[in-house]
């Protein structure tokens, strides 16, 4: 049995319809889980103690909210975008607008702000402000902006 498929998962009837929904399997949410769980590259809100990270096996970018459950853990949300978060890990270059995310960087324990970074899609760069970690370079696409604008921005590219 792969490592992956030894972590245990509790997902309620609404979220396991939204990842069916969104064509994301539990395998998938594995899979985000485990890259970040032993890599420390996530996310955490300190007021809910939840986590959300990110996985990118190919081309899809998929994120998990998700927080410990005894020996398992409770997938609160889900959700993928095609966007390529350009970090080079230099974030000098980043405009910085002074506003700070309830999220905070597991690895670097500070808190995101929202500053302008860059995502790419197909042969597309796009300036864009998001929370991300000043020292690592970490970026958060939200779900709000991953299921609306994003896949709105990556159809129109696609369409054209």
């Amino acid at each position: 049995m792969d490592v992956c498929e030894q972590i245990r998962l509790d997902i309620s009837e609404e979220v396991e319809r939204l990842m069916g929904d969104r064509l994301i399997l539990a395998e998938d949410v594995q899979k985000v889980i485990h890259h970040a769980e032993t890599t420390g590259k996530k996310l955490v809100d300190p007021a809910t103690g939840r986590s959300l990270a990110y996985y990118r096996p190919k081309a899809v970018t998929y994120w998990v909210e998700y927080s410990r459950n005894g020996e398992g853990y409770q997938v609160h949300t889900a959700y993928s975008h095609r966007m390529v978060m350009k970090s080079s890990g230099s974030t000098r270059e980043w405009v910085k607008s002074g506003s700070v995310s309830t999220w905070h960087c597991s690895q670097c324990q500070a808190p995101l702000e929202v500053q302008t970074v860059r995502l790419q899609y197909m042969q597309s760069i796009f300036p864009i402000n998001l929370p991300a970690c000043s020292q690592c370079g970490f970026i958060l696409i939200d779900e709000e902006l991953a299921t609306g604008k994003v896949a709105e921005a990556e159809q129109a590219l696609e369409d054209k």
